[in-house]
């Protein structure tokens, strides 16, 4: 897959191949409970996990369905050089759900409410995975004066489905399909949450609102996370939207990362590791069109 850095933009890519189990965090506590929470709006709240001292800070955003945890190999090691803040998008994790659709328009607006809130402020250097890429695109293109870098790892790109759909229609039909499927299923459980047929603690409430794709480490709070669905179900109607639009970089440079799949934060944390190294080490604002 890819990853991009932006002093310039860095991207990076994973290259096909088999990719090697990441060892268990040795320190994933501060995902286990809400940490710094702030109120952005009547009733939204949103989780931050901050972590180090010095400047610039580094915000890490994640892909689709993904919340703090995803940077959990990275966000230890990197707090040693300077402060850095991994956020819970609505609705997952420990923030609050949202009734607005969650595209990249409405996700940039929730991450500048929280850093600011959260009384963050730039220098920035904004780390993305997959969709979060749009993010950060987005966000680095209206607070351009706060961005000093941009590494984005494995992102979405702006047309991507239309391209997809052009240059691979047969994996465009199946990475639409399984989108749209989970979308579906996450509103029809967060209805019949709120009609009352759905029960908190029965076994078919945790298959219905349970997360897939995670560490095992992490299995307990999967739990305790699901049963936030019962009390807030529109985290659940903010997990069944997600669509964006934004520009590109126009400089940086492009790795690929050998023997790494889609998150390479956690297949590969030495390589992210290392592309945010070199932003750090020369610091300046990206130059978006």
């Amino acid at each position: 897959m890819r990853l991009a850095l932006a002093t310039a933009a860095v991207l990076l890519a994973a290259a096909s191949g088999n990719a090697q189990t990441p060892e268990p965090a040795d320190d994933i506590q501060p995902y286990l409970t809400p940490q710094l929470v702030v109120e952005i709006a009547p009733g939204r709240t949103m989780n931050i996990v901050c972590r180090g001292h010095g400047s610039p800070s580094v915000i890490l955003i994640p892909g689709l369905g993904g919340w703090s945890f995803v940077w959990s190999e990275i966000q230890p090691t990197l707090s040693r050089e300077t402060r850095v803040c991994a956020w819970d998008p609505a609705g997952l994790g420990f923030s609050s759900g949202s009734s607005e659709p969650q595209d990249a328009l409405h996700e940039t607006s929730d991450l500048e409410k929280t850093l600011s809130k959260a009384h963050i402020e730039g220098p920035l250097i904004l780390v993305a995975h997959s969709a979060g890429g749009l993010v950060a695109l987005l966000f680095a293109d209206r607070r351009a004066s706060s961005v000093v870098g941009l590494v984005l790892i494995d992102p979405s790109i702006p047309d991507q489905t239309a391209i997809r759909e052009r240059v691979a229609p047969a994996f465009a039909a199946f990475g639409d399909s399984v989108p749209k499927a989970a979308a579906q299923r996450w509103a029809q459980c967060a209805a019949r949450i709120r009609s009352g047929e759905l029960k908190d603690g029965t076994p078919e409430f945790d298959k219905c609102t349970r997360q897939s794709f995670v560490p095992p480490e992490f299995t307990g709070l999967l739990e305790r996370l699901s049963h936030l669905n019962a009390i807030d179900p529109a985290r659940l109607d903010a997990q069944a939207s997600a669509n964006a639009l934004a520009a590109l970089s126009s400089r940086g440079r492009e790795e690929l990362v050998p023997d790494s799949q889609h998150f390479i934060q956690l297949e590969k944390p030495s390589a992210v590791l290392h592309a945010i190294d070199s932003v750090l080490a020369s610091p300046a604002p990206p130059v978006l069109r």
